[in-house]
């Protein structure tokens, strides 16, 4: 069942695809992070669920309720948007009547909770994983930054980073999934090598032993969870100050989907901001690296150098076109009867909670 294709050449792969077949059964939680392929990771694993199946590896269904990530799992812990913790019941039961070697929980909700609680819940017998994707933080904050946004954030950037900095000490947060599964239990995966970005699917795929090429080439993955350009940002974040009755999610996309163009990543900081950015974790990143990064070097490298792209300025027609799709998407959103109106959402139900 192994992908010996994808192994054979990487002691680190191997030696985790080995560590994953091994008796008892092995219950992997992929706890995130946000912005780094997860929403695309889930879609896969969903949609490639009973091919999986006949491989070996169960992705649970119950926790999931009918989603592509177990979120309820995360939410049922503080009781958010009315789930009970009763939605942990179903899953265990799966978990223990499960025969497969493999089975996996995935929710970036779990990142921001009680590891010691998420343990308990499970009540699980056998061996567990704990695979994290970190990000660079100086491109994981201007992401984290946007999605806050496009789900009514009001604040400049500046001043979130003051208040949501925190968001970027990934050692605080590996350390106490450390303190209640053990050291030895965390898989941490840097979501950057070299100048680009890997791809989170086939990476996972790899760490429980399958091949994509052979289980999953016909299945579309796509972009599930986009970032808007600096231009679109700044409207979003202008009828943000309105306090506008219209639903933030479906405007985004409303947009997004016009043009893409519209959509960008870490595209909000120069490179010397960048560089002083990661600079603020540089002491926690290498306590990490040293403690859970099974691979060779440090765990990030320094942001490449780059400049950043040039703003459309209103006299350009993308800008023009631009201002005009945003309006259309509000008018038709606050229309009598527009599938926007009705009380405002700041936060994505499917997803899990951005700050």
């Amino acid at each position: 069942m192994v992908g010996r294709k994808l192994l054979a050449n990487n002691p680190l792969l191997n030696y985790f695809a080995l560590r994953f077949h091994k008796e008892p059964p092995v219950l992997v939680l992929h706890i995130g992070t946000h912005k780094t392929g997860t929403s695309t990771l889930q879609s896969v694993l969903t949609r490639a669920a009973p091919r999986l199946a006949e491989r070996g590896v169960s992705y649970v269904a119950a926790g999931r309720e009918n989603r592509i990530a177990h979120h309820p799992l995360a939410w049922g812990l503080r009781g958010r948007y009315s789930t009970g913790m009763e939605v942990w019941e179903g899953a265990r039961a799966e978990i223990n009547a499960s025969t497969a070697p493999i089975q996996v929980l995935s929710t970036e909700g779990f990142w921001y909770e009680d590891p010691a609680e998420v343990k308990r819940q499970l009540a699980f017998a056998g061996e567990v994983r704990i695979v994290a994707y970190l990000r660079r933080q100086d491109a994981f904050l201007q992401s984290l930054y946007k999605q806050a946004v496009s789900s009514g954030r009001k604040t400049n950037f500046q001043d979130w980073l003051s208040e949501f900095g925190y968001r970027g000490d990934y050692l605080t947060v590996i350390d106490r999934w450390a303190d209640a599964f053990g050291r030895d239990a965390i898989v941490v995966r840097p979501y950057e090598r070299g100048s680009s970005t890997i791809d989170v699917v086939d990476d996972f795929f790899a760490l429980v032993g399958l091949d994509p090429a052979d289980t999953i080439a016909d299945i579309k993955r796509g972009s599930h969870n986009p970032s808007p350009r600096r231009e679109l940002l700044y409207f979003l974040r202008a009828f943000n100050q309105l306090n506008l009755k219209i639903n933030y999610d479906k405007l985004f996309y409303s947009v997004i989907g016009r043009n893409k163009a519209y959509v960008r990543s870490a595209d909000l900081l120069t490179h010397e901001e960048c560089v002083s950015v990661l600079a603020r974790y540089a002491e926690s990143n290498a306590r990490l690296a040293e403690r859970y990064w099974k691979g060779e070097g440090p765990l990030f490298g320094q942001p490449p150098r780059r400049d950043l792209p040039p703003m459309w300025t209103p006299e350009d027609p993308e800008f023009f076109q631009l201002a005009v799709d945003v309006l259309d998407g509000v008018v038709k959103l606050v229309a009598p009867g527009g599938p926007g109106t009705g009380a405002v959402r700041k936060k994505r139900k499917p997803q899990a909670p951005a700050p």
